[in-house]
């Protein structure tokens, strides 16, 4: 499956102007955007022209159904600002009050809007990288990511992981354990494909955890890491069975993941493993991913309301 990160133009009016608002992100902020010779004040031009472009659509709309998302350069370019703040604090609380705000207003201004939003109004941000909720799941996962990493092994991976989950949700519980023990295996080689130069797959994860923990609050830190304490082991125990000195037994492995309650910390770490390498990616590529006629590309789809 391919995954694209698409969100409503209302999600872009909120984050930008959520941005634009806290002078506390201010310095970091105004140096990104002077990577590309934007000012500081791009942050409410951007939250004005999304704006409109969301009241614009709002006018000529019968239901949710008339109400496009936009193209997710959209997203890479929200995230390339973002990843400025990957060094600042943790991204939870920027996330958490992103997607109340954009709750709030589509449930109120959306006509005939569903108790369930569609994904477009369900933006979520990992370590200072924007992203898309698909599926039913769950409220917060799985993510498509608004860029995947460089890695086209990982990119696939990750995919294949996030087209698992999806079909997870179909599977009555307690499920088959081959279905959720395999989140080990794909979670591993995950580790192991962002962490090429790790010696084993726990050294590769254990890598990961040190380097989330430093951006996410404390309480979900200390639950990841205790979660993939362990966690290529159990991975080694499912591929070869036999009991081995050190290592946790298969029948009590298998009984691990047999519901979303067990695989969701899983799921859930991963994702902040992954996004966390994006808005790396993004702050060490940003002459190849941003650029200062980038705004200029992209306004062609928010034109039409406004002016």
């Amino acid at each position: 499956m391919g995954l694209s990160c698409e969100l409503s133009p209302l999600v872009f009016a909120e984050l930008y102007r959520k941005l634009a608002g806290d002078a506390s992100c201010a310095e970091a902020l105004e140096e990104r955007l002077a990577e590309v010779s934007w000012e500081l004040s791009w942050l409410e031009e951007a939250a004005d022209r999304y704006e409109a472009t969301w009241k614009g659509n709002l006018k000529v709309a019968a239901g949710p159904d008339d109400l496009v998302a936009v193209g997710e350069e959209h997203a890479v370019l929200a995230s390339w600002v973002l990843a400025a703040l990957r060094g600042s604090s943790s991204s939870y609380d920027f996330g958490d009050e992103l997607r109340t705000s954009v709750t709030a207003r589509a449930l109120a201004e959306v006509p005939s809007a569903p108790p369930e939003l569609p994904s477009q109004w369900k933006p979520v941000v990992v370590g200072w990288t924007l992203g898309m909720v698909i599926g039913a799941v769950d409220q917060n996962l799985p993510v498509a990511p608004a860029k995947l990493p460089a890695d086209d092994n990982v990119r696939a991976a990750y995919e294949g992981l996030v087209e698992h989950v999806l079909h997870l949700n179909e599977v009555p519980s307690p499920w088959p354990e081959m279905v959720g023990t395999s989140t080990f295996w794909r979670g591993t080689g995950l580790a192991e494909g962002m962490q090429p130069e790790a010696a084993n797959g726990q050294q590769a994860i254990t890598q990961l955890v040190i380097e989330v923990r430093r951006i996410l609050p404390e309480h979900m830190g200390r639950l990841i890491g205790q979660h993939f304490s362990q966690f290529a082991e159990r991975r080694n125990t499912l591929s070869h069975v036999a009991d081995m000195p050190g290592r946790p037994r298969f029948v009590d492995i298998k009984e691990q993941a047999r519901d979303w309650s067990q695989v969701r910390l899983t799921i859930m770490g991963i994702t902040q493993f992954l996004c966390a390498q994006v808005a790396l990616e993004l702050t060490e590529s940003a002459s190849r991913v941003v650029r200062e006629g980038t705004w200029d590309d992209l306004k062609w789809e928010l034109i039409g309301f406004d002016d």
